[in-house]
């Protein structure tokens, strides 16, 4: 009696196991919507909105991550996804994509005054601007930069700009200012007369003077 009975308890037991294990079975099934899963389409090279009406009929999502600017680039094209093509995901699933902008990214330029010309020029190639010329004018500094020019205007701290636009830096130079030597010169008016006394005197003044002097008439 007592061996038929634990027979009888292992038996339901077993039962009772095999039910729950098809049910659990059954429940992830349906929660894991088994074989309604959904390829994903390739979408490189299509507009966004293209992309975005082809996922829809599908059931899926897209979503904007990076845009990238490139002067030969298609705007607004896709460059790259995720999930990759022909992965399967389940309907409702967001797809992420890169795109290239139609607008180049707005660069912040810092205030690059009293900055060495080799400091400016790293730290503007840092931040991608790679056409750089320069300008010199004279200075009592020499190498210092005195402004960044875009577009022959003068920027301001911090204004902001297309990232890797042409730029001018406008250094201060001593060799210009030497080679002027304003402050060495004297300058010489060209209605100025020089005698042989090495002595200045102005037409208009020996004019005036050779007016001023009388003849008096009762000589004759």
């Amino acid at each position: 009696m007592l061996g038929d009975s634990i027979g009888k308890n292992f038996l339901a037991i077993i039962v009772v196991a095999l039910v729950l294990l098809i049910l659990l079975l059954f429940y992830l099934r349906v929660y894991t919507r088994h074989n309604q899963n959904i390829y994903v389409p390739k979408l490189e090279g299509l507009q966004i909105e293209e992309a975005s009406s082809i996922l829809k009929s599908k059931g899926l999502n897209i979503e904007i991550t990076d845009s990238i600017f490139r002067k030969d680039a298609v705007p607004g094209a896709i460059i790259e996804q995720t999930p990759k093509p022909n992965s399967r995901v389940k309907t409702g699933r967001n797809i992420y994509v890169s795109i290239y902008s139609k607008n180049p990214q707005q660069i912040s330029i810092p205030e690059l005054a009293d900055y060495s010309l080799r400091q400016a020029e790293a730290l503007l190639s840092s931040m991608g601007f790679d056409q750089l010329s320069i300008e010199k004018v004279p200075s009592q500094y020499d190498g210092l930069v005195i402004a960044v020019e875009y577009k022959g205007r003068t920027l301001r701290a911090n204004e902001k700009i297309p990232a890797g636009a042409p730029l001018t830096l406008v250094v201060g130079t001593t060799q210009l200012s030497d080679s002027l030597n304003i402050d060495n010169e004297y300058i010489i008016s060209p209605h100025s007369n020089v005698d042989s006394g090495n002595r200045t005197q102005s037409p208009n003044r020996v004019l005036k003077e050779n007016n001023s002097t009388k003849i008096d008439d009762s000589f004759f």
